[in-house]
Formats: C-alpha cells, sequence, structure tokens
C-alpha cells in the first residue's frame, strides 16, 4: 500500500537496492549515487553510515571532518589570528624588556652605593609594580644595616672610653698602694704598721667599688631580658632614707603607694647613689618629694649645696666624670654612680635630668612609668 504522503525514506533506500536489513544490494546501487547518500545532505535527507544502514540527517564522515579542518587555514581566519596573537606577544616582550631594564638599573646603582656614602639610597620608581615593592625592600635593608652599622660604631666608641677611664681610675689606686709598699719596704723602721695598713684597705676598696660598677655597667648593656616586677617605689625610698645616717636634715613628703614596674635591686641601687651624691654636696638639709604626675612617677631629690652649672649638667652623667668642687678622693666617689643610675632609669624607660634646686643646690628629677600605664 502506498504512503499517503509520499515515499518515505525506507522506499527510497529499497529503490536504490537493499533488503529489509536497510543494507545496500550493491549491484542495484550505483557507485555515484551511493556515493551521495553517504556523503549525506545538509537538507537532512537520508543516506547511508559506515555500516550500509540508512539513517536521517546529514553524515558526518572522515571527508567532511577533513573539510572542516581545511576551513581554519583559510585567508581570513590566518590574518585575524595573526592580528591578536602578534600584538599581545609584542606586549609581552615589550614588558619584559621594561622589566628587565629596571633590574639592570638597580643592579648598576647599588654597584655605586657599596663604594659610597651609606646615607644614600635608591631612587624609588614611580608606580605600584613589583619593581618599585623591589626598591622600596632594599632601601629598608639599606636603612637597617645603616642603622646596625651606627650601633656598632657607638658600641665600639663607648668600649674604647670604657678602657681608657677604667685603665686610668684603676691605675691610680693601685699606684698608690704600690707607692706606700715600697716606702714600707725600703724604711721598715720608719713605717707605721697601722697607718699603712689602713690606707692600703682604702685604696683596696676603691678598686672594688670601681670594679662592682664596672661589672653592673656591662651587665646592664648585655642584660636586656631583665624580668621586671611591679614594685612599691614609695616603700623603697623610704628603706633607702632609713639606712642613710649623716649630719644632713632629710625632709621628705611621699604619695603613697606609687608603684612601678621594675628590678629591686636596680631601683634600690639607683636610689643609693642618688642619696649618696645628695649626701655629699648638701650643707645642711635635703629635700625628697615622690608623687604621680600623669603617667609616670615623679622622684626629685634636691640639696642645698653649691649646686650644678647648666653647662655641667649633663657632663655629671658620663663615666668617671667628677667636677672641680667634687674631685677629692676623700668623697669617695668612683665617678659612676650617675652614669648607672642614668643608665638605670633609660633601662625602666624613664628619664634623670638635673634642675635647679629652690634652695640653690641641686635638684636631681626622675621620672619612670607608673605600673598602670605598662
Amino acid at each position: 500500500m502506498k504512503n499517503a504522503f509520499g515515499r518515505g525514506p525506507e522506499a527510497a533506500c529499497l529503490d536504490v537496492g537493499s533488503d529489509r536489513a536497510g543494507r545496500p544490494t550493491g549491484a542495484d546501487v550505483s557507485p555515484r549515487r551511493a556515493l551521495g547518500t553517504r556523503r549525506g545532505n545538509s537538507d537532512g535527507t537520508a543516506g547511508f553510515d559506515s555500516d550500509g544502514r540508512c539513517v536521517r540527517g546529514p553524515l558526518r564522515g572522515a571527508r567532511s571532518c577533513g573539510i572542516s579542518r581545511l576551513a581554519v587555514f583559510r585567508p581570513p581566519f590566518v590574518l585575524g589570528a595573526l592580528c591578536i596573537v602578534v600584538p599581545l606577544a609584542w606586549a609581552k616582550w615589550h614588558a619584559r624588556a621594561r622589566t628587565l631594564h629596571s633590574i639592570s638599573a638597580i643592579r648598576t646603582e647599588l654597584a655605586v652605593l657599596v663604594g659610597g656614602d651609606p646615607q644614600d639610597r635608591l631612587a624609588e620608581p614611580e608606580g605600584n609594580g613589583e619593581v618599585v615593592r623591589l626598591a622600596a625592600t632594599i632601601n629598608t635593608v639599606l636603612q637597617r644595616l645603616d642603622q646596625a652599622e651606627q650601633r656598632a660604631e657607638r658600641a665600639l666608641d663607648r668600649q674604647r672610653q670604657f678602657v681608657v677611664d677604667a685603665a686610668h681610675e684603676l691605675r691610680t689606686p693601685l699606684a698608690g698602694l704600690r707607692l706606700q709598699l715600697e716606702d714600707a719596704q725600703m724604711y721598715p723602721d720608719d713605717t707605721d704598721l697601722g697607718n699603712l695598713l689602713d690606707h692600703a684597705l682604702q685604696d683596696l676598696g676603691r678598686v672594688q667599688s670601681i670594679i662592682t660598677d664596672l661589672l653592673l655597667l656591662a651587665r646592664m648593656e648585655t642584660d636586656s631580658q631583665t624580668t621586671m616586677e611591679e614594685i612599691d617605689l614609695t616603700a623603697l625610698v623610704q628603706e633607702a632614707v632609713a639606712h642613710r645616717h649623716g649630719l644632713q636634715e632629710v625632709r621628705f613628703h611621699l604619695d603613697s603607694p606609687v608603684k612601678v614596674c621594675g628590678v629591686p635591686s636596680h631601683i634600690t641601687r639607683m636610689l643609693a647613689n642618688l642619696l649618696d651624691n645628695a649626701h655629699r654636696h648638701a650643707v645642711r638639709t635635703i629635700w625628697i618629694n615622690l608623687h604621680p604626675r600623669g603617667d609616670s612617677a615623679e622622684l626629685t631629690i634636691a640639696d642645698d649645696g653649691a649646686g650644678i652649672a647648666p653647662t655641667d649638667r649633663e657632663r655629671i652623667f658620663h663615666r668617671f666624670v667628677r667636677l672641680d668642687s667634687a674631685r677629692s678622693r676623700d668623697c669617695g666617689g668612683t665617678g659612676l654612680g650617675l652614669a648607672i643610675a642614668r643608665d638605670i632609669a633609660s633601662a625602666h624607660n624613664g628619664s634623670l635630668h638635673v634642675e635647679d634646686s629652690a634652695s640653690g643646690g641641686a635638684c636631681f628629677v626622675l621620672r619612670i612609668p607608673l605600673a598602670a600605664n605598662r
């Protein structure tokens, strides 16, 4: 029976010669027509696949794929690809060349800085790229190296000055002791043994004091990991005053409690040095005041002595420095007391300086941060 809508693809397949399975018979199919049906048509007509089965729609055979691949190499496509790839390659090469040029300029400038002024720095280019950050990092490293070199130079200068001052200060009592012993050896009958021993013990005590102070200074410079604790500064001042026995009258006004963070042994040594200095120069009275001021504890120790000239108020904190009025060895000072006091104050993030006293003498002002503000 004929289909009312015309012959379908099955009938078309049978017309060219096929069996019921849809396979071509071979003899009834012309080569030209079989080739046409196997290639497939773009309008959706039937054809044969590689196994000889009748299928609907276009076939994607090896020949059609080859034709599609050949379309890639057509002149319009190649020209468009070149228009995209060539500018990208040129931009990449240009950026790389500019980066290498900047790095080469930095290397050349660093070579000049090696033998030049340590204060010189690289010229940082504009922008925020990797080369800019590299130049900034190199300048930071150069700055830290310069700071480290300056610290090393200051440490070396202090060491040299320390050796000179220590040799001079130790040589004086040792030379006096040697002179007395040689004189006693040459004239044993004229030597007062008791007087000789007293002077020898005084000189040895002075040597021992200098060595003790030098060891304390060296320990404070090298030991930066000392554990601090909260201490009552008012109680330490009262205890230090109670252990002082002198002809001068001590008047004090202390707020209680005034607590700071510090090393108790160091704070005690600082107070002892300041009180020793006040007793050494005071005529009749010493005034001690302690009270909070802002975020710090302020301690003032004033005397009614001769005072200190403004030009000498920083020099007295140098090691082994004595003013003309205090150069007598009978005073018993080593010339390190005030230097130790300032170093201890600095180690506690504080300060120590000299002002004029209301009585005309010197007034030492110590400020240390309160415990609540550390």
